[in-house]
């Protein structure tokens, strides 16, 4: 071959991998590459999981932190609370390893393990189940008001597990997926979370392990996307208009869990979407089931979303 041949084949290839290399450059100068899957199909779950190299945008949290730490200074609050930015991982702690009673945040490593059983291939969410008497609870929730006898699939059963913080649908679950997944496997160990089973057969936890099932869901490590997307939908769906729901702008998006535990704990967490500045918020604090104790997390939720707003 000459030398002016091989010259021109060289041109050839350059030129081509300019070309190509043109296409899979953004705007901010970087090269994503899409894993497979578009974010598009799934909108709750981390851009970061389809997008390598993400142009993330990086705050200074450090005001943040000092006016949540203030807020709990002048409101004599007590309990545990956890922050995430999570284009970037940051995090602001208050006694964020305290644990408090879950109560109902503890739905939702249930409807995760029913859907790990699911994927495990050893039930079929579609596949009916009918209430039993000792399922019934009108503790939370209206499903008992079906009686017994009435018929609905698991994942409607997850729906309005998560959607209306059910206490029978929990029930329903809980005994429905009993033995279908190690041990090791179910959300609590996989994630290697801090908690304790207490004496009345609560679970006690903290803000920042109990914000492990919202991140994972987020970043879809425990379930498929499809999963991930699907509770998280849930989640975003809830009747809960109060708390973290009542301290971000009408329309933007939140996923979270509400738990009351008696007259002692009130919790929210929840992602909150807003835009490409993500974060995670996850509130227990002792107090009783009241409007006020719902405004004191709702005052929270405020400061960390106007402060996000304006970045």
């Amino acid at each position: 071959m000459s030398k002016k041949v091989i010259i021109i084949c060289i041109a050839l290839l350059v030129l081509l991998f300019g070309i190509t290399g043109s296409l899979l450059i953004n705007k901010d100068g970087k090269s994503p590459t899409y894993s497979g899957a578009n974010s598009d199909d799934y909108p709750l779950l981390a851009r970061r999981i389809f997008l390598e190299n993400p142009n993330d945008p990086i705050v200074n949290f450090s005001p943040l932190r000092t006016a949540l730490n203030k807020y709990f200074e002048l409101n004599n609050l007590s309990g545990s609370l956890y922050f995430e930015y999570l284009p970037t991982g940051t995090s602001i702690r208050i006694a964020g390893e305290d644990k408090e009673v879950a109560a109902s945040l503890i739905k939702l490593p249930a409807a995760m393990e029913l859907y790990k059983a699911h994927e495990l291939g050893k039930i079929d969410l579609d596949s009916e189940i009918e209430l039993k008497t000792e399922w019934l609870d009108s503790g939370f929730g209206e499903l008992y008001k079906k009686g017994v006898g009435h018929k609905l699939t698991l994942r409607e059963a997850v729906e309005i597990m998560l959607r209306d913080s059910d206490n029978t649908a929990l029930k329903a679950v809980s005994v429905t997926m009993m033995g279908l997944v190690p041990r090791e496997e179910n959300p609590f160990n996989f994630l290697d979370t801090e908690f304790f089973q207490n004496p009345d057969l609560t679970v006690s936890i903290s803000a920042r392990s109990y914000s492990s099932f919202l991140k994972c869901l987020y970043f879809s490590c425990y379930l498929n996307k499809q999963d991930s997307q699907e509770l998280l939908g849930y989640l975003s769906e809830t009747k809960f208009e109060d708390r973290i729901v009542a301290g971000v702008d009408d329309g933007v998006n939140v996923a979270h869990k509400v738990g009351n535990y008696k007259q002692d704990t009130q919790s929210d967490c929840g992602i909150v979407y807003l835009d490409r500045k993500n974060y995670l918020l996850c509130v227990l604090i002792e107090g009783p089931d009241n409007t006020e104790t719902d405004a004191k997390i709702a005052d929270i939720s405020k400061l960390a979303f106007e402060y996000l707003r304006n970045k």
